[in-house]
């Protein structure tokens, strides 16, 4: 075999393999920018979610602070009651 033959025969291969490579690389990239739509969509979906459930304990807060005084002043007034008798 000769030398050109010989150097024909390895850029050949040496080229179907950058050829292989490179669409391998581009299919991976493919799937990472799909993979990272999902977490990007994921993450934005979990922080809208923990903003309502932040918004819905505040306002639970409230309430028991609301609720909890007058529940605080009906305990006192049947402790009064009770204190009479």
């Amino acid at each position: 075999m000769n030398d050109f033959l010989k150097q024909d025969i390895f850029f050949f291969v040496t080229t179907v393999a950058v050829v292989v490579l490179a669409i391998l690389l581009a299919i991976l990239i493919i799937y990472i920018i799909k993979i990272s739509k999902d977490v990007k969509y994921i993450s934005h979906k979990a922080k809208n979610e923990a903003d309502l459930i932040s918004k819905d304990l505040s306002d639970l807060r409230e309430n028991v602070r609301e609720k909890g005084a007058k529940l605080k002043y009906f305990m006192s007034f049947f402790n009064n009651l009770r204190k009479k008798k």
